[in-house]
């Protein structure tokens, strides 16, 4: 058994939700943030490799996975699954951690590291940007698929988007089962909530972790221009580009990914 392969897992509620966090490992706490449409499921490939060196928390946003998925308008602001992520780091008796969020996980890493600056040591972004880039008319289409088609054939679509193309059979079925499972109520309100209305340009200029932004050469759904143009923004920013991967640069090529987010904390920790 690798070192970070044991998981414990802990329910933390804020007010009315439920948030499901998986951890694994040991070592200074890195809190995973994953983005629209998966869950903590979608780290498998990080478990091992950087839960030998680190605790990983892996949380499961509002809305996905074992968590709970609220009705009230508004609850998937992106500012909300942000104050999740406090509450679970309060909860767990974290007065400071690494983030890693991967697209819209990279958002809520944003807004923690801004509104929080004092909870927040290190950032890696990953595959995201400093605001929506998906246009209305692409949004509004998946939106239609979803009310439409069964969520397994959305998944299948999406899945086809989110890889580079041609993309490893076994990753590509792995990330059409995370998809498949989602609601799809909750999934739309966090589309037109969270990410449609997200936009941090001019705030991310105020975060004062030091960071790391990851882009994938052929990501489709945040090109690599959006995170160019977000570790420009950012006042300590490093950047690698993964010039083979779509958008889960961390499945698609996790021994490169992996061994640059270790890179980069063990750098700054130096």
């Amino acid at each position: 058994m690798s070192p970070g392969s044991f998981e414990e897992s802990v329910r933390v509620r804020r007010g009315d939700v439920g948030i499901h966090v998986s951890q694994w490992g040991a070592g200074p706490p890195l809190v995973l943030l994953h983005g629209l449409g998966t869950s903590s499921a979608l780290w498998k490939h990080q478990i091992g490799p950087l839960g030998a060196h680190l605790r990983l928390v892996a949380l499961d946003l509002r809305g996905f996975g074992r968590s709970s998925r609220p009705t009230a308008p508004g609850a998937y602001a992106i500012a909300e699954m942000a104050a999740d992520v406090v509450a679970v780091l309060d909860q767990l008796g974290l007065e400071r951690a690494h983030l890693l969020g991967a697209s819209m996980g990279g958002f809520v890493a944003q807004v923690v590291a801004t509104l929080h600056p004092a909870r927040v040591d290190r950032l890696v972004l990953a595959q995201t940007s400093a605001r929506m880039t998906i246009p209305r008319d692409i949004v509004e289409s998946r939106i239609a698929v979803l009310r439409r088609d069964p969520m397994e054939r959305y998944a299948e679509l999406v899945a086809a988007q989110a890889l580079a193309q041609p993309a490893d059979p076994a990753v590509q079925r792995w990330l059409v089962g995370i998809l498949a499972r989602n609601d799809a109520r909750a999934y739309e309100q966090v589309l037109v909530e969270g990410l449609g209305r997200f936009d941090w340009t001019d705030r991310c200029r105020e975060i004062e972790a030091p960071a790391l932004v990851v882009v994938g050469g052929r990501d489709l759904v945040i090109p690599p221009e959006g995170g160019r143009d977000l570790a420009r923004r950012l006042p300590h920013a490093a950047l690698v580009e993964l010039p083979n991967v779509g958008h889960i640069g961390y499945a698609e090529d996790p021994s490169a990914f992996n061994a640059s987010v270790l890179r980069f904390l063990q750098e700054v920790a130096a």
